[in-house]
């Protein structure tokens, strides 16, 4: 009777705790009910910067059970760089699901306006369709940028450089891609360019279109967390009759991506990139070194010639939830008919992740006597 009363009174100071779930158990001959409330993991005091953390996760991302189907998300930040000097970069970002589908689609607006006088203002997204087997992907922009373009020569002497130049540019595209097999994609590529050099008038109008396969075995498995390979090549032509040369111009180039966790929380990126252009292509519409993927440190457009090989590494430390450092090396070689170069980039970084693959990147990248504050919205690569 003893033990009967005593896990009676187990039962009713339990049951008081204002219960999650319940349980049946038979004790002798009797049968009895108890509630309890399992202990909250999660239930401890929030820094000010956990919460902080926290509620920028939740607005940045669109989860799979999400009853909105929307998600829209601002963030921007100021960057430096030698041709457009200090710039406030922003973008706009609206992930959603079409109704009777859990594939998120994904819309973005990029905007920058520098103290100088350059800016540019792009649009793209992506869409999927038939569980990701068919992809569209476009986008299109307007922008106008100043240059400092060196000479191959000035790369070695760092000395002169040539005037000023400023280009106006209007372009889009859109792309369709088809998987194969898993990792293995086929597409289709058309784009639309009219640029302008405003000092010496020099135009550049034309319709490109192209094909790309693409082979990926990259895993994304956590923040910071990747692991493979990913390969692609594409091919460019803008027809004589499509553009305003009167020639037929062609473009390639071929991008190899490897990624290899080290140890917890560190990872190792790799990435090569070639590029080629045919000859009389003008210098706007041909290989432009620099930019806020590679070569960081130098602007885009800097140093312009005909065919590019640039090799960079880049070693990723998550210190604490989505907060990841980073700290790169590399080098490019830019080639033409007559002459080349090869210059050398490095530099550090940190980046804030809002969920496997949404960040922001503030990144300080260095190049021969020249550097530069990137800002962007994705990893390098």
């Amino acid at each position: 009777m003893r033990a009967l009363f005593a896990t009676l009174a187990m039962v009713f100071t339990v049951g008081a705790l204002s219960a999650q779930s319940g349980e049946v158990m038979v004790v002798g001959a009797d049968t009895l009910e108890y509630r309890y409330t399992p202990m909250d993991q999660t239930a401890y005091a929030q820094t000010g910067v956990e919460r902080f953390g926290l509620r920028l996760k939740n607005y940045m991302t669109l989860s799979a059970d999400d009853a909105r189907r929307v998600k829209f998300a601002v963030v921007g930040a100021p960057a430096y760089s030698e041709n457009t000097g200090w710039r406030l970069s922003a973008q706009a970002t609206m992930l959603y699901r079409a109704k009777h589908s859990n594939q998120t689609q994904r819309l973005s607006i990029r905007g920058m306006a520098s103290l100088n006088g350059c800016y540019g203002v792009s649009i793209d997204g992506i869409n999927y369709f038939d569980s990701a087997r068919h992809t569209l992907a476009y986008g299109g922009g307007i922008g106008v940028d100043r240059v400092y373009l060196y000479t191959k020569d000035d790369a070695t002497k760092m000395g002169l450089q040539r005037d000023l130049l400023k280009t106006k540019n209007y372009n889009a595209y859109i792309h369709y891609n088809y998987r194969i097999i898993s990792g293995l994609t086929l597409g289709a590529v058309v784009d639309y360019t009219h640029c302008t050099e405003v000092v010496s008038g020099e135009l550049f109008s034309g319709l490109g279109v192209g094909a790309n396969v693409a082979y990926s075995t990259k895993k994304v498995y956590d923040v910071n967390l990747v692991r493979g390979v990913s390969m692609r090549a594409e091919y460019v032509a803008h027809p004589a009759f499509a553009n305003n040369r009167g020639e037929t111009l062609h473009s390639a180039n071929i991008t190899v991506d490897y990624y290899q966790p080290l140890w917890r929380g560190g990872l190792l990126a790799l990435d090569l990139y070639g590029e080629h252009h045919s000859a009389n292509t003008p210098w706007m519409m041909g290989v432009q070194l620099g930019g806020d993927n590679r070569m960081r440190g130098y602007y885009y457009g800097r140093f312009a010639g005909s065919s590019l090989v640039t090799l960079q590494a880049e070693l990723r430390q998550r210190v604490w939830e989505g907060l990841v450092v980073a700290g790169w090396g590399g080098c490019g070689a830019l080639f033409d008919e007559s002459e080349s170069v090869v210059l050398p980039t490095y530099g550090a970084g940190i980046r804030w992740y809002f969920n496997p693959t949404s960040l922001v990147r503030i990144d300080y990248g260095r190049g021969r006597n020249c550097g530069a504050f990137i800002v962007g919205y994705t990893e390098a690569f």
